[in-house]
């Protein structure tokens, strides 16, 4: 992985690529937790799609990128591959269902006012931290044995040129859309996405998913290019590390192994480019919300606090045992073709799955058989 830069540059950079990101997800009410929970339960394939285009996007983006030679193989975000990606994506797929958001959806909601997800970032804050203070010294012992892999694994790996195995899986994903639609319906949603527009785009409420879906992954293409991989929790992580030393100084991180290892590449216990990305997410998002209208400060029911304080500390574990959140994952991940992400977001699927059957008592509708008419 290349070092990152610590430069100004840098930073601006970061600024920018993190007030796109949540801007566009505010338009859309982008959430992963959404996607997956509307589609088993009510068919709703609205954010699905949204989240295919996007898988899409991001893996003929990071195929376009290695095989024109600005970015390698070597550059791609892999993890340690394992057990502790199932259940660290189970973990989490439980914990953002039960807060009522996904990593960015937390993030973006955070920046419409929404006192709640402010309530559950800090709890996933606190996570973070208490995986690393579990970590070191004992859950080093339990999540090394499940590891097959500590390098992880990308197919693109294998001898094969760079964009053949994004474009073989995208147009398998097209051939299956127009199966299902239809050419004219499948050519009828392209033009509806790029066409759903009102007088003045920036005051719009909503944008149509799939067109900010196709945005974010071009976006990320671009970050992964000029500046590094996608991710949420990570920075996260370091913010939670940069409070800790603030509190109790630099010693307390620094002497973690796990802090330690996240902050190896700093010049010290700081704030880089990619946690200035995290924090110009929440505040694009705000921009956002204002220009519609759509900002204000709301309270969160007290009945819905046990969930968001249990819901985001879970989240802030599994996202280090996983490791990464739903966008790390699904952009960085599947865009780099990395098997880890695979198992994770399988997990999160799994994790939706048991909390909205067996917590929320939602029926589970793509999988019931349609009654006889007559």
């Amino acid at each position: 992985m290349a070092r990152m830069s610590f430069t100004i540059d840098f930073f601006i950079l970061a600024a920018v690529f993190g007030f796109l990101y949540g801007f566009l997800l505010q338009k859309a009410d982008f959430c992963f937790v959404a996607s997956v929970r509307d589609w088993i339960s009510v068919k709703d394939t609205r954010i699905m799609n949204g989240v295919l285009v996007l898988i899409a996007t991001s893996l003929l983006g990071w195929g376009i990128a290695l095989a024109t030679g600005m970015k390698s193989a070597a550059d791609v975000w892999t993890v340690p591959l394992g057990g502790a990606n199932l259940l660290g994506g189970i973990l989490f797929g439980i914990g953002m269902t039960w807060a009522g958001g996904c990593g960015s959806g937390t993030l973006y909601r955070a920046g419409m006012g929404y006192v709640q997800f402010w309530i559950v970032l800090a709890a996933a804050l606190a996570g973070n931290l208490l995986f690393a203070f579990i970590y070191d010294p004992w859950a080093k012992n339990a999540i090394e044995p499940l590891t097959v892999l500590d390098g992880g694994y990308t197919l693109y790996d294998w001898p094969l040129p760079a964009l053949v195995i994004p474009i073989v899986i995208v147009v398998l994903m097209v051939g299956i859309a127009v199966y299902l639609h239809g050419f004219k319906g499948f050519l009828q949603g392209i033009k509806e996405s790029l066409t759903d527009w009102e007088r003045n785009p920036f005051r719009q409420s909503h944008w149509d998913i799939r067109l900010v879906a196709f945005l974010i992954g071009v976006i990320a293409t671009i970050q992964f290019v000029a500046m590094s991989n996608v991710g949420i929790t990570g920075p996260e992580t370091r913010i939670a590390g940069v409070a800790l030393a603030q509190l109790f100084g630099d010693d307390v991180v620094l002497g973690n192994t796990y802090l330690n290892a996240l902050f190896a590449e700093f010049p010290r216990v700081g704030l880089g480019p990619e946690e200035t990305l995290v924090i110009f997410l929440v505040i694009g998002s705000m921009a956002a919300s204002m220009l519609s209208g759509s900002f204000k400060i709301r309270k969160p029911r007290l009945s819905r606090l046990p969930a968001a304080i249990g819901g985001g500390l879970l989240m802030g574990v599994s996202s280090r045992i996983a490791p990464g959140c739903n966008i790390a994952n699904v952009i960085t991940g599947i865009g780099g073709l990395s098997l880890s992400s695979v198992i994770v977001l399988i997990g999160m699927i799994i994790g939706i799955v048991i909390v909205v059957a067996f917590v929320f008592k939602m029926p589970l509708m793509l999988f019931q058989r349609e009654e006889a008419r007559g």
